[in-house]
């Protein structure tokens, strides 16, 4: 162990002295003087060492699964459809425009093979003749009736003598409800069957009464827990200042939107000028055919296909995965959506075909990363099938969790076997001598790239630490000495804190320190440290700091005392102040 020799002092009789900073110069007349002397006795220190490590080689048995998940697309076996439709003047271009293409609406409804029931009320509650009653003749369309087109086209043609004040909602609540239920729309709803419910205005609703309780009162109409074999949607006029088109102007019709989204349903402007396209959507809707599919396992979304055969003999038609046009995936759900203008048809197979294998393989050592190669054997069968895959074009290596991970197109097939082999690299370098002094530690290092020695900053993410418990330089983070390289641990123990026999008066410190130890010719006077200037010089710790600190002098603001060095510090005694 190095020591540090103090020299012993003895009081001092000064009848005049006289010491001086720069321009000014304080003299004593009669003062003891105490003298410390002090000699640097320790030693800077480099130890040297060589990268080497050793051979790793992680084996990684490709685990996951392969999936096919099939659905058959079904409808509703029986649905009843109200359709709500506006009978004020300004509706009868709208009328007319349903009933020339109803055939989009119910061309699904149909191939569907459902037990429709449709019916159409007027929005006019103030004239008896209307007031929730069924329109038409027959009233009640279905499956047994002669071109239900024809029929349609016919009883959507409620007239344009009802007055301003349309009531949607009231009407299809009384024309659900008694006594009209069992009277004039008697045949129309049955129990057994779904409910769909289509309002069509360009104004908005005026019925009587909070929008919620038109909410609660269709919610519960197939009864507690069946809310779903209710459907409700709108064609009104736009959220939220209306609209205009060939036919005219329309109102925001905002009370039934609120009804509509309550449902989670979407509306269809009664600005379009042909309803063929919102026809049809809402004919899926009410044919009940599924939009969204789960499945049995959680996908690898990379390796998903969607397959559709509609038994039509054109085979399975892949879907492409795209929200308007095929399909999306919610992964939080493990579900896909047909939420666009494409859904499978009645009865279509719909396929799913996916997997989900390991893309991320951990490596059991923190080694170099330039000496990682990864080989997959994509059989399993043995070492004779294995082939090397190549970083940048199949893998990479991501430092941050110490992985390789297969970023691109390529990934090991189940059951393959893949291989990664590295140098498994020294992270602790023990050093030769007990550090005395951490912050004089300097780690340096060649890479043999004709660059010579740098600096490795200290730093535990991206650099070293010193460990003092082991006394130890350690790699700790995301960095790591590549193999081979040569490493330059330099540190010294030279003293730099030098503890007075007794509390000076601070203004009478003078420091002289003689480089060499040779004697006064080589003495060179040391200013104290001036914070304003940042001029090196020594600091003075009170008494009252903590060890090892109290009562000292520091060079910690310059240049240490060099080895064999002798610091004479000369003072008044006093209480450190």
């Amino acid at each position: 162990m190095n020591t540090v020799r103090m020299r012993p002092f003895l009081p001092v009789v000064l009848i005049a002295l006289g010491f001086s900073w720069g321009c000014d110069e304080t003299r004593f007349i009669g003062v003891e003087m105490q003298v410390d002397t002090f000699s640097q006795d320790g030693e800077d220190i480099n130890d040297f060492f060589t990268q080497g490590g050793s051979s790793q080689v992680d084996i990684f048995e490709q685990s996951g699964f392969h999936q096919v998940d099939s659905f058959t697309q079904k409808a509703s076996a029986k649905v009843d459809i109200l359709w709500v439709v506006d009978n004020s003047a300004s509706m009868q271009e709208e009328q007319i425009n349903l009933g020339n293409n109803f055939n989009s609406f119910i061309s699904f409804i149909e191939t569907s093979l459902i037990d429709y029931h449709i019916g159409v009320v007027a929005t006019d509650m103030d004239d008896p003749a209307f007031s929730g009653k069924l329109q038409g003749n027959p009233k009640v369309i279905d499956p047994d009736t002669p071109n239900p087109q024809a029929a349609f086209a016919s009883n959507v043609q409620v007239g344009i003598s009802g007055g301003g004040n349309e009531m949607g909602l009231l009407a299809a609540y009384d024309a659900l409800t008694e006594p009209l239920v069992d009277s004039d729309n008697a045949g129309f709803l049955r129990d057994d069957a779904s409910l769909a419910i289509i309002f069509v205005s360009d104004e908005d609703d005026h019925s009587y009464g909070d929008v919620k309780f038109y909410e609660r009162f269709f919610g519960t109409l197939k009864g507690v827990g069946n809310e779903r074999k209710v459907i409700i949607s709108a064609i009104v006029g736009d959220a939220p200042d209306g609209c205009s088109g060939a036919d005219g102007e329309a109102s925001y019709g905002e009370r039934y939107h609120q009804v509509v989204e309550a449902w989670g349903e979407s509306t269809a402007s009664i600005c379009s000028n042909n309803f063929a396209s919102e026809l049809e959507q809402l004919g899926l809707t009410v044919a009940g055919l599924s939009r969204k599919f789960t499945l049995s396992k959680e996908p690898d979304p990379d390796t998903m296909e969607v397959r559709v055969d509609a038994h039509d003999g054109s085979g399975f038609q892949v879907i492409p995965e795209d929200p308007d046009t095929g399909w999306r995936l919610q992964l939080d759900v493990k579900t896909i959506f047909f939420d666009g203008d494409y859904v499978p048809p009645p009865e279509a197979t719909v396929e799913v075909e996916y997997g989900n294998v390991e893309k991320v393989f951990k490596l059991s050592s923190r080694g170099d990363p330039t000496t990682i190669k990864v080989r997959v054997d994509e059989d399993g069968d043995g070492p004779s099938d294995f082939v090397e895959k190549q970083q940048g074009t199949d893998w990479v290596y991501d430092a941050q969790s110490n992985s390789v991970v297969f970023a691109f197109d390529y990934f090991p097939p189940l059951d393959s076997l893949v291989e990664i082999s590295y140098s498994d690299l020294n992270r602790s370098f023990a050093l030769s001598q007990e550090v005395k002094n951490p912050e004089t530690i300097k780690v340096d290092i060649d890479l043999h790239d004709g660059n010579g020695f740098r600096q490795i900053l200290r730093d535990d993410v991206n650099g070293w630490i010193f460990n003092a418990e082991t006394n130890s330089i350690l790699f700790q983070g995301q960095y790591i000495p590549p193999f081979g390289s040569d490493l330059r641990i330099t540190y010294s123990n030279l003293m730099w804190l030098f503890p007075l026999s007794t509390p000076p008066q601070v203004s009478t410190i003078q420091v002289v320190m003689d480089s060499d130890g040779d004697g006064p010719a080589q003495q060179q006077l040391i200013p104290p440290y001036d914070d304003s200037s940042a001029t090196p010089g020594w600091l003075y710790y009170a008494p009252d700091e903590a060890a090892p600190y109290s009562n000292t002098i520091s060079f910690e603001k310059m240049d240490w005392p060099p080895l064999g060095s002798v610091i004479t510090v000369t003072y008044a005694p006093g209480t450190g102040s």
